[in-house]
């Protein structure tokens, strides 16, 4: 007479099967967040080149502005305001004074998501110093104006002459990525290291 054994787990077997997979999973649902994150934060830093380059090419082309009657002689640009580090400002220089004025010139307010922050911005003066948010100005604008392709870059330090303007944004989890913007008209994105 044949005996046969039973097939199957053991409970001890059943138990560490259970702790590697735990192990496993847990490892993975933290890596996903913090590349989740990561992504996050760069897709946003996209998204503001990409409101830079919108207004570029509004300020360059002949874009009608409503003000009550039919405008294309403005500039258009974005803020930046140390006090506000979770949105930033698309807005239409009407009087094309070179700077954001008031709530009247917004065309937009894009809000940052997900605990991303616009951690500072800084301008590099003509001189070679660089001016930040952090301690130096509290606001920073980049307009562009026909027909003039360059890049107008002001800040609260209205009398320094600027070549270039670094917005930096930061993530919760602590990934940080660079939005340059050069007079020239040029825009570039550079992660942190």
């Amino acid at each position: 007479m044949k005996h046969s054994k039973n097939k199957g787990f053991s409970l001890v077997e059943l138990i560490a099967s259970v702790a590697i997979f735990t192990i496993i999973m847990s490892v993975i649902l933290v890596k996903h967040s913090e590349f989740s994150g990561t992504l996050a934060v760069e897709n946003l830093a996209y998204d503001i080149a990409l409101s830079i380059r919108k207004a570029q090419v509004f300020g360059l082309s002949v874009r009608e502005f409503k003000d009550g009657g039919s405008n294309f002689n403005v500039g258009y640009g974005l803020h930046f305001d140390s006090s506000a580090n979770d949105s930033y400002i698309f807005f239409v220089d009407a009087n094309r004074n070179e700077k954001y004025d008031d709530s009247s010139e917004i065309i937009e307010v894009f809000a940052l998501n997900k605990g991303n922050t616009i951690s500072e911005f800084c301008t590099l003066v003509s001189s070679s110093s660089q001016k930040c948010s952090v301690s130096d100005i509290t606001y920073l604008d980049i307009i562009f104006e026909r027909p003039n392709p360059d890049a107008i870059i002001k800040s609260s330090a209205v009398s320094d002459l600027y070549t270039s303007a670094v917005i930096t944004i930061a993530s919760p989890n602590g990934a940080k990525w660079d939005i340059t913007t050069i007079t020239t008209g040029q825009i570039s994105i550079q992660r942190q290291i």
